[in-house]
């Protein structure tokens, strides 16, 4: 079940977002617009993207990087590439982790410099 009012900090997000890919917003600059934790930001973009269905993206290449809400299918859709690309390489790490059996085999690492 979706929640129908936001929190004041997913309001405060939503309202520093911008519409459309060329005007990115960096988490520092919705962090220091809102006086909002940085962390509380990215928790409120999560949040409002969850269970709000907000269709807010990330760029991560080019000049102008950060956050936006996309307005087409086509910048939803290239928006969606690097989170991905991260989910990929944080399952990639999660299935290396969960493969350990020597917690200290690491160490010969540090043994042979």
């Amino acid at each position: 079940m979706k929640r129908n009012r936001l929190q004041e900090a997913e309001m405060a997000v939503l309202t520093t977002l911008k519409k459309g890919r060329p005007n990115t917003t960096t988490g520092g600059e919705i962090a220091t617009i809102t006086n909002i934790p940085t962390r509380e930001v990215y928790q409120a973009i999560h949040n409002l993207s969850t269970k709000y269905n907000v269709p807010i993206v990330g760029e991560r290449s080019g000049m102008r990087r950060g956050y936006f809400i996309a307005e087409t299918k086509e910048e939803l859709l290239n928006g969606l590439k690097p989170l991905e690309s991260q989910v990929r390489r944080e399952l990639k790490r999660l299935t290396s982790l969960v493969a350990i059996e020597d917690l200290t085999e690491y160490e010969t690492l540090l043994e042979r410099g």
